[in-house]
């Protein structure tokens, strides 16, 4: 139903966190035909010195529709464009693969009116795939692309707007023999102690004459604790991200990365970026999770340093409207990222599709289970496809202290074939597992042996069961706990 709600919704809203490329992005190359079959490449056109806007629209879109008819990126291609003064190219791409040339004629069924009339820039059809390139979420999306590739969302502004858009400064092409760019910080942005964080940046060569050489420092309050010399052949409007070491924070920090070896233009030399200082915590992570209609969405994982991942549950795991709690140890101190992913990319957000929000908090916890630091929180309030929190463990929890008294949870509940029972135990204990329906009569018992003190996960198995309502008891030595279980 989710699937029916998005198509739905598209019509005439756009999700307020979907993910739009941001300003000052790369702009991703394409090359499609228009209808006429012209064959157009982005950046030949921007190697040319030409700056770039697309329109990302669809034939059904209203808004699209309304912005077309006003004539402003007409204006702008019969003013800039090929038959003009030969600095601009506009596109327009339908980018709901699903519609039809007649769409586009304002002839079929799912359109607004006739899109190629009077249009005299480029229509290309069916460019759904580069819209996704774009990460677009909405339509009518209009970018310009200046020659150097980067971008800017101006949306659906006059004539006049795109005008002081494509001629400021900063859209400039190339015009300098030498001029490196810094554009934008791309190393780690969390702090632990004794894990020194990785630095790097994107740096694009502005210049006409090929980029072989660089010299790039790191300024902390002004003074500089780290330079890079850089070398290698960049051509022109070519990036690479340059990799200039490692550095150890105390804690949270503002620095700026620039370029300190003699260039023909130094108002692009600086990129300022920050770290943040991960709280201390400990081995011992709690992970709750609510989810929401749509628990298979829902995944997360917990990696160290080296970014081995040293716990994790998969999406198609979880099931909907449950609550999950679990305590992970880790194997040692150091810097550990915790990342939890919506395969859909709406978060577990689900009251927008009708259903309920969820949540994740995550702990660090003492030997007493007591919170030692705080990691991540969310609460079920807006979209996200993937997001990360740091934890700076310093303190090592003993796993024979890991668990203050012995507790079981079964979970999904209600459950259709098979359940996962989450183990803490207090101590060493021989543990069995009973399920009795509600006239007393146990219809199924599972004795797991032995198990060591901690915490730990086996599989229930009630695909022979009636449905109904049962009992799951956990003994453990001389400990008896029962929680009521629903079977579909």
């Amino acid at each position: 139903m989710k699937h029916f709600y998005t198509a739905l919704v598209a019509l005439f809203i756009s999700f307020s966190a979907a993910a739009q490329l941001p300003d000052g992005s790369i702009a991703p190359d394409w090359t499609a035909a228009d209808i006429n079959g012209v064959e157009h490449n982005l950046y030949d056109l921007l190697d040319e010195g030409k700056k770039v806007i697309i329109d990302f629209s669809a034939t059904w879109c209203g808004p699209c529709w309304s912005y077309h008819n006003t004539g402003a990126l007409e204006d702008i291609w019969e003013t800039y464009g090929p038959d003009g003064t030969d600095e601009v190219y506009v596109f327009f791409i339908e980018a709901d693969d699903t519609t039809t040339p007649e769409d586009l004629e304002g002839t079929g069924g799912a359109t607004q009116g006739n899109w190629i009339e009077g249009t005299g820039y480029p229509i290309i059809d069916d460019g759904g795939s580069i819209f996704d390139d774009y990460d677009g979420a909405y339509y009518p999306t209009i970018y310009t692309i200046c020659p150097n590739r980067m971008l800017v969302e101006s949306s659906q502004i006059s004539a006049d707007d795109h005008a002081a858009i494509l001629f400021a400064n900063d859209c400039a092409a190339a015009t300098q023999a030498n001029d490196a760019a810094v554009l934008s910080y791309t190393g780690e942005t969390i702090s632990c102690s004794n894990s020194p964080s990785a630095i790097s940046v994107q740096m694009m060569n502005l210049g006409l004459d090929n980029l072989t050489s660089a010299t790039l420092e790191m300024f902390v309050g002004g003074n500089s604790v780290m330079s890079y010399n850089w070398s290698g052949n960049l051509d022109t409007y070519e990036i690479e991200d340059v990799q200039m070491g490692s550095h150890q924070f105390s804690g949270s920090t503002e620095f700026e990365i620039r370029i300190t070896s003699g260039d023909e233009n130094s108002d692009n030399d600086v990129v300022a970026a920050s770290v943040e200082g991960a709280s201390p915590g400990t081995t011992l992570f709690y992970v709750y999770i609510e989810t929401d209609g749509w628990g298979e969405e829902t995944g997360w994982e917990i990696r160290d340093g080296s970014g081995t991942v040293v716990a994790d549950v998969t999406a198609g795991t979880y099931a909907n409207t449950t609550t999950y709690e679990e305590y992970v140890g880790v194997p040692s101190t150091g810097c550990y990222t915790f990342t939890i992913t919506d395969t859909y990319g709406d978060g577990i957000f689900g009251s927008q599709w009708g259903s309920v929000d969820g949540a994740c908090y995550v702990t660090t916890v003492n030997d007493d289970l007591t919170t030692a630091s705080y990691v991540y929180s969310y609460n079920g309030s807006y979209n996200f496809a993937e997001e990360s929190a740091a934890a700076d463990v310093q303190t090592v929890v003993g796993l024979d202290e890991q668990v203050a008294e012995t507790s079981f949870n079964v979970y999904p509940n209600p459950v259709e074939n098979v359940a996962w029972v989450d183990l803490s135990l207090a101590g060493s204990e021989e543990v069995r597992l009973d399920v009795v329906n509600l006239l007393g009569q146990r219809v199924l018992s599972q004795d797991m042996g032995t198990m060591s003190a901690g915490n730990s996960r086996v599989q229930l198995d009630l695909a022979g069961v009636d449905s109904g309502i049962y009992l799951v008891t956990l003994t453990a030595g001389d400990t008896a706990t029962t929680l009521r279980v629903t079977k579909k």
